[in-house]
């Protein structure tokens, strides 16, 4: 996709009835600089020189550098930084005039700190602003060096080779490059930032840091759901589809400040929906599928109750049908969409399924293609802060090995150095089975074995589970070793 459609795309993506003017934009992400969790964010994206109104650029100018170096924000920081800045005479004699303009700075910058203090803006507002914020920068950024470099083509009446001189040394200008090309900072400049969020994030008493996947063994191994991306490979009928979905529900109805977009090329939203109403009433997915059920029956009656809990999480819940447009640029604005609209602070994305994710490049060889996509879908997570889970086949050389591989993967050489965390779904070799009571019911259940085999940043091991196909539910029952480490 060219780069100014998609961008196009991305206001297009704003609905007319929510969209943001640019003065709340500015004013929420010089409130969001008050909070160190989501102050790395705004300082990664965006430079003070970014804000289109005057008096924001000079309050961002002040803040922008106290937040960079982790320091408190409030009136009395701000007034020693405005000392700092202007001299202590300077800034006593503008603060007794009600009109001088340092004046009005500072009683912004009051407004502000009373707004982060009394309301401060949900971190997902905070985040959904940015990305806007920092397109629109982007793109007037863009449109300065394009305007620029024209008038040295049309104003200098010199040689073709030095006029493309000129033009090349304002698009490396580091100065109006900066916001385009990114902003390099010393490990020390970005310590302080880097080392308050790190301190926000820590809790004392949980086992993981990231979203809930509703599997605890799981969530010990892999550190919760944290930002990066996870593949989950397995052979048809193994349930990988299901846990997913199962994921997505646990992580939306355990976090209310996160959203999940579960792109779904294979199944449709009906289909997906009934496996969280199966799994939610302990009805058969069959039975609701093929209209079964009496209305008046008390099997119908869990499902009503079933639908009254999924409705609690579900407006944080998106299915986008995919189809030869679902490209990883397309999953990306729909990402963005969905932040936008719900204002979550978290966000996980599950792709269904990796090996037929079109690509807007021409690549004939389809593992190419699977690497292209693997590697812009660890941009995605990396850039939106979020976890991207892709759901993946396994080759055929793989069905019925007593565990997985990295070699496991279809067609993709990408996942051993793309994706933090792999995991692959097998059958219990013992074909070990039984029934179990669920919700009133005995239900059968096979053995399904989770081998984590990468985890960037932690463990490998074994998730024991039970799979119940006729309600769509997945149990972990335990935790192991991987075969090649007993």
């Amino acid at each position: 996709m060219k780069i100014d459609a998609f961008d196009d795309q991305v206001f297009e993506a704003e609905e007319e009835e929510t969209r943001p003017d640019s003065r709340t934009i500015e004013e929420t992400l010089l409130v969001g600089l008050l909070d160190p969790t989501v102050a790395v964010r705004i300082l990664e994206k965006t430079t003070a020189k970014d804000y289109e109104f005057d008096r924001h650029r000079e309050l961002a100018a002040v803040v922008y550098p106290m937040a960079s170096e982790g320091r408190h924000i409030d009136p009395v920081t701000f007034r020693a930084a405005l000392v700092a800045k202007y001299g202590e005479t300077f800034v006593e004699n503008s603060l007794g005039d009600s009109e001088d303009d340092l004046r009005r700075l500072y009683d912004l910058a009051g407004d502000v700190m009373t707004t982060a203090a009394t309301k401060p803006p949900a971190a997902g507002q905070v985040l959904a602003y940015l990305d806007i914020f920092a397109t629109q920068a982007d793109i007037r950024r863009a449109k300065y060096l394009v305007e620029k470099a024209g008038k040295a083509l049309d104003d200098r009446k010199k040689t073709p080779q030095a006029v493309a001189g000129d033009v090349l040394k304002t698009f490396f200008d580091l100065e109006a490059t900066q916001r385009l090309a990114g902003v390099a900072k010393t490990e020390g400049e970005e310590l302080e930032a880097y080392f308050a969020e790190l301190e926000a994030r820590q809790q004392v008493g949980n086992d993981f840091q990231g979203l809930d996947t509703g599997f605890n063994h799981l969530n010990r191994v892999i550190n919760g759901l944290t930002t990066g991306l996870f593949i989950l490979g397995a052979m048809p009928s193994v349930g990988k589809t299901t846990l997913a979905k199962q994921i997505a529900d646990n992580v939306v109805e355990r976090h209310a400040d996160a959203a999940c977009l579960f792109v779904s090329l294979e199944q449709s939203k009906g289909e997906l929906r009934v496996k969280t109403l199966s799994r939610l009433s302990g009805v058969e997915n069959r039975d609701m599928q093929r209209g079964r059920l009496d209305t008046s029956s008390a099997a119908w009656k869990k499902v009503v109750e079933a639908k009254d809990t999924f409705a609690s999480f579900a407006g944080r819940l998106q299915v986008l049908e995919g189809d030869r447009t679902t490209t990883p640029d397309r999953i990306r604005l729909a990402a963005l969409q969905l932040r936008q609209k719900t204002q979550a602070g978290r966000l996980l994305i599950v792709v269904d399924y990796l090996q037929i994710v079109p690509t807007d490049d021409q690549v004939a060889d389809p593992r190419q293609k699977v690497d292209v996509v693997v590697s812009e879908l660890r941009r995605i997570g990396r850039d939106l802060d979020c976890t991207v889970l892709a759901i993946a086949s396994i080759n055929r050389a793989s069905y019925g090995q007593q565990g997985g591989t990295l070699a496991s993967y279809k067609e993709s050489g990408a996942v051993e150095y793309g994706a933090d965390i792999a995991a692959v779904m097998v059958e219990d070799k013992d074909k070990d089975k039984g029934e179990e009571n669920y919700l009133g019911v005995m239900r059968p259940w096979k053995k399904v074995l989770l081998d984590v085999i990468k985890n960037r940043n932690g463990e490998k091991a074994r998730v024991e589970l039970r799979f119940f196909p006729s309600v769509s539910r997945f149990q972990e029952v335990g935790r192991g070793s991987l075969p090649e480490e007993s």
